[in-house]
C-alpha cells in the first residue's frame, strides 16, 4: 500500500516537473512515461525482477499535432513557376526539387533520401518509384509525372543515391527559407497540450508572436501534402493508400488527411446546392 502511494506520488511529481518546470507538452511527457514503463517491463521479463504492477498506471499522455500542408495552388507554384526557381540559389533549387518530389510521391524523408537507381522502374515512357518503406515494411509503387522525371534527370549521374545527401535538420531549414522567399508569411495559431488542456504556443512567448506559415513547414509536410492533394483531387482512398503504403483501416492514414479550406468550401457549396434544390414540403 505504501509502495503504491509512493509511485503514485512519483508519477504526479515527475510529470508536473516535466510539464511546468521544463515546459514540455503531452507528447514529450508521454514518451518519457512510455520509456519508464518499458524499463520496468524489461526488469520483469528479462531479469525476472518483479517490480510490482504500479508501472502499468503510468499514463501516457498524447496529442495529435497538426502538420502544415501546401494547398494545390502552392504546390503548383513550386512545380511550374520557373521565375521563382531561377531566383533561388543553386542549393535551394536542389532542396526545392527534393521537396516537390516528396510532395508528389508521398514518401517519408528517410525513404526519399535513401532512393537509388534500383528503386526506379521504367516501362516504355513511364517511370515509377518502387520502394519498401523502412518504417512500416510495406511496398509502394508510384507513377512519376513529367516534372518529377525532370527532377530525377538533373541527378542522373549520381551513383549511390538519387538525391544529394542532406540531414533532416538542414533540409527543414532550407524549405523554411524557400517558403519565406515565396512570401508564405501569414500567421498561424499553434496550440499544444499539457495534460489534455490546450495552450497557445507562441514563436516568441514574451512578445506573444505567432508562428508564420514559413516557420512551420517541415519534411513532414511532403507526405501529408501528397496524400491530402490526391484525396482532394478525387483519387480513390484505396489507390491513395496503395501509394502511401498504409493498410486498410489504418488509423495513421486518417491523421494525414487535412483537406484545404478551398476544397471544403467547394464540397459545402455542392451540399448547399443539393439542399436548395429540394422542393419544400410539409
Amino acid at each position: 500500500m505504501a509502495e503504491n502511494k509512493y509511485w503514485k506520488r512519483f508519477y504526479f511529481d515527475f510529470t508536473n516537473y516535466l510539464f511546468y518546470e521544463l515546459n514540455h507538452f503531452d507528447n514529450h511527457v508521454g514518451n518519457q512515461m512510455k520509456l519508464l514503463r518499458a524499463f520496468f517491463m524489461w526488469l520483469e521479463k528479462e531479469l525476472i525482477i518483479m517490480p510490482g504492477s504500479y508501472y502499468h498506471r503510468f499514463y501516457k499522455t498524447h496529442e495529435d499535432i497538426p502538420v502544415i500542408v501546401l494547398t494545390p495552388e502552392r504546390l503548383s507554384f513550386l512545380i511550374h513557376n520557373k521565375a521563382f526557381e531561377q531566383s533561388l540559389n543553386k542549393r535551394l533549387r536542389k532542396m526545392k526539387g527534393l521537396f516537390v518530389f516528396g510532395c508528389t510521391t508521398a514518401l517519408r524523408f528517410s525513404d526519399l533520401t535513401s532512393l537509388n537507381s534500383t528503386n526506379i522502374e521504367t516501362i516504355g515512357h513511364n517511370k515509377y518509384v518502387v520502394i519498401n518503406s523502412q518504417k512500416t515494411n510495406t511496398n509502394s509503387r508510384v507513377y512519376l509525372p513529367d516534372y518529377a522525371k525532370d527532377i530525377l534527370h538533373k541527378y542522373r549521374r549520381r551513383k549511390v543515391s538519387l538525391f544529394p545527401p542532406i540531414s533532416m535538420v538542414n533540409f527543414n531549414k532550407a524549405i523554411k527559407q524557400i517558403a519565406l522567399l515565396a512570401g508564405w508569411t501569414e500567421e498561424i495559431t499553434k496550440t499544444r497540450s499539457k495534460q489534455g488542456t490546450p495552450f497557445v504556443h507562441y514563436k516568441d512567448a514574451a512578445k506573444k508572436t505567432n508562428y508564420r506559415f514559413c516557420d512551420s513547414i517541415s519534411s513532414h509536410t511532403m507526405r501529408r501534402t501528397a496524400i491530402t492533394t490526391m484525396l482532394s483531387m478525387g483519387m480513390h482512398e484505396i489507390n491513395v493508400r496503395l501509394i502511401s503504403g498504409h493498410k486498410a483501416n489504418s488509423t495513421s492514414f486518417y491523421r494525414y488527411v487535412n483537406y484545404s479550406d478551398a476544397f471544403i468550401d467547394e464540397e459545402m457549396d455542392k451540399y448547399y446546392a443539393k439542399l436548395n434544390s429540394i422542393p419544400p414540403s410539409l
